[in-house]
Parts: C-alpha cells; sequence; structure tokens
C-alpha cells in the first residue's frame, strides 16, 4: 500500500469514527429530551387531575375562578421552564456535533493537503497546471466551509441573548 492511500485510508478511519461520535451524541441527547418530554407529560397530567377534581368538587363560580387564577401562573412558568430546558438541550447538541465537524473537518483539510503534496512530488511532467488547480479548489472550498461555520455562528450568537434575557428576567421575578 502507498503511501497517499494510507493518507486516504486515515482520513476515512477519522470520518468514520466522526460519525459515530455524531451519532452517539445525538442518541444520548434524544434520550435526555425523551427523558424531559415524559417528566413533563407525567407531570402535566398529575396537575390536570388534580385541578378537574378540585374545579368538579367547587360549589359556586367564584370558587371555581379562584381555581383557575391559582393554576395560570405556575403554568405558564412551567411551560417557560419546560421550553428553556429543551432550548438548553438543543443547544448543547448543537454545541456537541458543531465542535465534532469542526475539528473533523480541520483535520480532513490537513490530510487532504498533505495527499495533494504526495500526489505533486509523484505527478508526471507537465501536471503542474492541473494540481494547481486542484489545490486551488480546496482552498475555495475551506473558505466557503470558514463562511459558513461563521455564519452559523452568527445565527446561532443571535439567539443567545434573547434566551439569556428570559432567564434573566424569571430569575428575578
Amino acid at each position: 500500500m502507498t503511501n497517499t492511500n494510507l493518507e486516504f485510508t486515515a482520513a476515512a478511519k477519522t470520518q468514520l469514527e466522526a460519525a459515530i461520535r455524531i451519532a452517539t451524541v445525538a442518541s444520548e441527547s434524544l434520550g435526555r429530551l425523551f427523558e424531559l418530554n415524559l417528566k413533563t407529560a407525567r407531570a402535566s397530567l398529575d396537575e390536570v387531575t388534580a385541578q378537574a377534581r378540585a374545579i368538579a368538587a367547587a360549589k359556586d363560580p367564584a370558587e371555581i375562578q379562584a381555581i383557575a387564577g391559582k393554576v395560570l401562573k405556575p403554568n405558564l412558568d412551567k411551560g417557560q421552564s419546560y421550553a428553556r430546558e429543551v432550548y438548553e438541550s438543543v443547544s448543547g447538541i448543537q454545541g456537541e456535533v458543531a465542535a465534532v465537524l469542526e475539528n473533523q473537518v480541520t483535520e480532513f483539510q490537513k490530510q487532504i493537503v498533505v495527499a495533494l503534496d504526495g500526489l505533486l512530488k509523484n505527478a508526471p511532467a507537465g501536471s503542474e497546471v492541473i494540481v494547481s488547480s486542484v489545490k486551488t479548489a480546496v482552498s475555495s472550498a475551506n473558505q466557503a466551509y470558514e463562511t459558513a461555520v461563521q455564519s452559523w455562528r452568527g445565527a446561532t450568537a443571535a439567539f443567545e441573548p434573547a434566551s439569556t434575557t428570559t432567564a434573566k428576567r424569571k430569575t428575578a421575578a
């Protein structure tokens, strides 16, 4: 096996390991979201049952109105708490996957440059233009990737202040 083949094999192995890591992160994160949803559903069912019993036991409309007033604010707070937990979980997933992908792309880029340099050394005379074109294409792809990553980070950062503000208001209340 030539050195170039070994480099490509190593790159493929690294890609496979990254894919397995992403699948593991996704699986674990989905498990956490499932547990959160299950816990929330159970708690909601218990609360709705208790509220329905309290309303059924009410003797007049004023008592029903008082029960409804006591229930509304805590339910809104619980809804905000649930949304915040889901957001934090999804943000965590995104962060982990982004980190794995960024590391993977960086490693892959390094391996491609090494492989191209190896090919350049073994390229027949007169193929410099083709090798140069391939290097230019790889460089352009790297720049496009960097632009996409920066755009993704900017979009993610735009959502962070909103969630932080909501959490601060909740803490202050």
